[in-house]
């Protein structure tokens, strides 16, 4: 049987130096993340056309998976102003 009550708000953690670089540093990541997925389809439509993905098609696919990568990262980033 436990002795906590339910009802009782949680104080938050106590917020240390680390704490706080870890979030900066992580939405530094997101930010870079958000913004270069906005650029990479048209490297990739550019890689397209210009036969670049038919003599190495590793570029390709690894440009669409940065892609992925980038837009998954950068999904929760919001930017303000």
């Amino acid at each position: 049987m436990s002795t906590l009550d339910p009802s009782t708000p949680r104080l938050p953690a106590p917020s240390t130096d680390a704490d706080r670089l870890v979030g900066k540093a992580r939405r530094a990541l997101s930010g870079a993340a958000f913004w270069a997925s906005i650029p990479l389809p048209l490297v990739i439509l550019a890689v397209l056309l210009s036969g670049v993905a038919t003599a190495a098609p590793a570029v390709l696919v690894g440009l669409v998976v940065l892609n992925v990568c980038c837009a998954a990262l950068g999904h929760s980033y919001t930017p303000t102003r």
